[in-house]
């Protein structure tokens, strides 16, 4: 979605949803009275940046005198000194409502971030939670705005008023959907079906929640995703009641993961299938415990705090990116072709790493099989967060890593800004093709088949041919024209992505969501 721009929009407007055909859109919808309301405020203080407006609506919200309110806003602002008038801000503190809906408003970008990153999270459970029911959860954390920030600390310099706002919604979210829904969806799966209902990430967190060695659980979730490819249930059990596998089964386990071992050069000696048992039932355990962690109650969220707010939760949690996402891109530009490929297809476009198998066995014959990518992803991740650590630790000198647990959220924080850098070079890959054909809020497209770049480029020197198509049709030809500009881009030989289609028609309807919407006013 685009990010609106200026004091006024984002102190004004409200995300709301419009339903066309079938699909749910979001809508910036802006608030008139809201938006007078702004406008006075900002022609009294035109420099004042969104922080020290949203700190400043804060602050009526906890019913401070003027004279406290002017010294706390003035302070945000570091050596500029900004001075609202007394007039002005007794005039605002008598009426909460307006500040509380100005803070809500500002807030509504940080919703669709912490709904989105959820969406992804709980993937599993998509059919029963549309991204649309975590957007309406987001907001109902945030209102009112006073219980969300009640532990806000305004004397710490280096406090945002957004990134703890998407680090409390995204904690509001997961408990609420723990409480209504994880919470009982454990108890419908037996051990194994449990087993093959988690994800690779959701394996990991339960492993590292429970406390194993990180070096562990590499190797218990190495022998998760062998139990996943090998034990399979038949049509009539479904995944869900999945019963003990065999002694054979289990030796078949032992023999791939033997295999893998030797393949990754794991160092660690061969396991027999009663010591993959152990394991699995450690799994099963921890995957019990973690569909069942505990959470907030609702009704006491406002005691939300965190005891080891530090350094690096500006780092890692209030998503202060600048210079960390600055970071990323240098390092990102530093490594091979083949990795930076890789990591595209991976972090960009969500490929498996079969997927990503199949896609570059053509340009890299070293990579045609699943585990070989996987060996190549562990290498690059390792350096990648290695180098990472060691920059970041130079912008951030008082940054103390004491543990595991503090590198592994460390990791988190690269793989979602890896993810972001990606997910932007595939987007400029989309805005080369339509940066032309953006008409009314619409994209007009031939309804060619693209086979080059050429062609490519000379269907979208026409401009002044247009096109009418569906939405669906849209997406086909934005499709299609997008993987061979990406085969172009990324030197790949033609149709080497064609596999992976569908893959590239999510990610141009979720691009097609996030740059065309429709403005109303009420």
């Amino acid at each position: 979605m685009k990010k609106r721009e200026g004091i006024i929009q984002q102190f004004s407007s409200f995300l709301s949803l419009k339903n066309d055909h079938k699909n749910c859109n979001f809508v910036w919808q802006v608030d008139v009275d809201l938006e007078r309301d702004i406008s006075s405020l900002t022609q009294l203080e035109p420099d004042a940046k969104e922080e020290y407006w949203a700190r400043y609506f804060l602050k009526i919200l906890r019913e401070v005198s003027p004279q406290e309110l002017l010294k706390i806003c003035s302070q945000t602002e570091g050596k500029q000194k900004i001075s609202v008038s007394t007039s002005s801000a007794e005039k605002i503190s008598k009426s909460s409502s307006r500040a509380e809906k100005h803070l809500s408003a500002y807030l509504q970008e940080a919703c669709l971030w912490a709904a989105r990153k959820s969406y992804q999270r709980f993937k599993f459970i998509q059919h029963k939670y549309p991204l649309e029911e975590y957007f309406q959860i987001a907001n109902s954390a945030i209102f009112p705005p006073a219980k969300l920030f009640k532990n806000f600390d305004f004397e710490r310099s280096q406090s945002n008023i957004e990134g703890y706002a998407k680090t409390a919604v995204v904690r509001f979210i997961s408990n609420t959907i723990y409480q209504k829904d994880l919470e009982g969806k454990r108890e419908k799966f037996s051990n194994y079906g449990l087993l093959k209902d988690l994800t690779k990430k959701e394996m990991q967190e339960a492993l590292t929640i429970k406390g194993i060695n990180q070096n562990l659980v590499n190797s218990y979730c190495l022998v998760w995703q062998c139990l996943d490819e090998i034990y399979q249930p038949n049509q009539r059990q479904g995944s869900r009641s999945l019963e003990t596998p065999s002694a054979e089964c289990f030796q078949a386990i032992a023999s791939l993961y033997n295999e893998r071992c030797n393949q990754l050069e794991f160092i660690e000696a061969p396991v027999s299938k009663d010591r993959i048992q152990e394991i699995l039932e450690i799994c099963i355990q921890a995957a019990r415990d973690y569909r069942t962690k505990s959470f907030l109650p609702l009704e006491n969220y406002e005691n939300l705090t965190d005891s080891r707010y530090t350094a690096l939760d500006n780092l890692v949690q209030e998503e202060e990116w600048q210079q960390v996402n600055s970071l990323i891109s240098s390092l990102f530009s530093t490594i091979s072709e083949t990795s930076q490929i890789m990591l595209i297809l991976w972090l960009g476009l969500n490929l498996t790493q079969s997927e990503m198998a199949v896609v570059l066995k053509n340009k890299y014959p070293e990579l045609q099989k699943q585990y070989q990518v996987a060996r190549q992803l562990a290498r690059y991740n390792k350096i990648l967060l290695k180098d990472f650590i060691k920059e970041s630790q130079k912008i951030y000198p008082e940054i103390c890593l004491n543990d595991e647990k503090d590198i592994e959220i460390i990791k988190e924080s690269l793989d979602e800004c890896l993810q972001s850098h990606c997910q932007k070079i595939c987007k400029s890959a989309l805005d080369k093709i339509t940066q032309k054909c953006q008409i009314e809020g619409r994209i007009s497209v031939l309804k060619l088949k693209l086979t080059d770049q050429e062609k490519i480029d000379k269907n979208l020197a026409h401009q002044t041919l247009k096109v009418s198509l569906s939405k669906n049709e849209v997406n086909e030809n934005l499709r299609e024209a997008f993987m061979y500009q990406l085969e172009i881009d990324m030197g790949l030989p033609k149709n080497s992505l064609v596999g992976v289609s569908n893959k590239l028609a999510i990610f141009v309807d979720e691009w097609l969501k996030d740059n065309f919407f429709i403005r109303t006013r009420n």
